[in-house]
């Protein structure tokens, strides 16, 4: 089971098979290969968005707003000194793209919009499935191993007889000899 889901990890998030890299849980090769899809003069302004949007995520599963990020275009035109209207004209033609990474969420005039990392959230859905798998082979598996171990002991263990058991106990008081060699006969 484990192998089949390593298989679609592969094939789903390592689009180049010449780069085996990973950046913050999230695969380089997906970065590169969204990034040449786009023009070539905004390659640079959108990569910086997209490692804006990554140091901004939110990685809590136990909250309601998982992998998703809350950026106005005026907050990351501030960080990288661009003008709003570039950042929204970089924005817009990334979500153009098939292989964009994220959903941008519209919420309305005077409302910053938010981005769902949506690539990230399937990689990280995808090795935790990876990571269950084989916690239940490594189980199958042990269990397989105790089994076999507990044959082999049967079976060495049925036809023969404790060797420690079969001594002369001793023959002498044991409280009087150790007083004697004490010095202690005399105490009673």
């Amino acid at each position: 089971m484990s192998e089949q889901l390593k298989e679609k990890l592969r094939n789903e998030f390592m689009p180049l098979k010449n780069i085996k890299v990973f950046s913050n849980a999230f695969p380089v090769n997906i970065k590169i290969a969204f990034l040449k899809s786009l023009p070539k003069g905004i390659m640079g302004a959108c990569g910086l968005i997209l490692d804006f949007f990554e140091g901004r995520v939110n990685t809590d599963i136990t909250q309601n707003n998982y992998m998703i990020v809350y950026a106005s275009q005026k907050e990351i035109a501030d960080e990288f000194r661009f003008t709003r209207e570039y950042i929204s004209h970089c924005i817009n033609r990334m979500v153009e793209s098939p292989l964009c990474p994220f959903i941008k969420i519209r919420q309305g005039l005077n409302k910053a919009n938010y981005y769902i990392m949506a690539k990230k959230k399937e990689l990280v859905d995808l090795l935790k499935q990876i990571y269950k798998a084989q916690q239940e082979e490594a189980k199958i598996k042990n269990a397989e191993k105790q089994d076999k171990q507990k044959k082999e002991y049967r079976k060495y263990s049925n036809g023969k007889t404790s060797t420690f058991n079969n001594f002369k106990q001793r023959t002498y008081d044991f409280d009087l000899l150790e007083k004697q060699l004490l010095g202690w006969e005399d105490i009673e």
